[in-house]
């Protein structure tokens, strides 16, 4: 069964065309792993310095593969300075 994560960035002001570049390699990148099925990077209408990322993965297996991935530790270490607030995340299952 397929799972989606959500996730919401807010960035500092100063930092949001910089975290926004990395989130839209980071969606290049995802996108080529085995299991990843959706990866979209959206900016918010209306609040100038969120982002939200809509993920799709096969299973919890390429869930933690793409968390395990060299791309998603780097930036994990990089952007952790550039957020105003901890990274919101959800992870989801379809209802039906």
């Amino acid at each position: 069964m397929s799972l989606f994560v959500f996730a919401t960035l807010q960035c500092k002001p100063e930092a949001f065309a910089a975290v926004r570049d990395a989130m839209l390699g980071m969606q290049r990148d995802s996108r080529a792993e085995p299991g990843c099925l959706q990866y979209q990077v959206l900016q918010e209408e209306g609040a100038a310095h969120v982002l939200h990322v809509v993920e799709c993965y096969q299973d919890m297996a390429a869930v933690e593969a793409h968390r395990a991935s060299a791309h998603y530790q780097a930036y994990r270490n990089w952007v952790a300075d550039k957020l105003s607030a901890p990274v919101a995340v959800k992870l989801l299952r379809a209802a039906d």
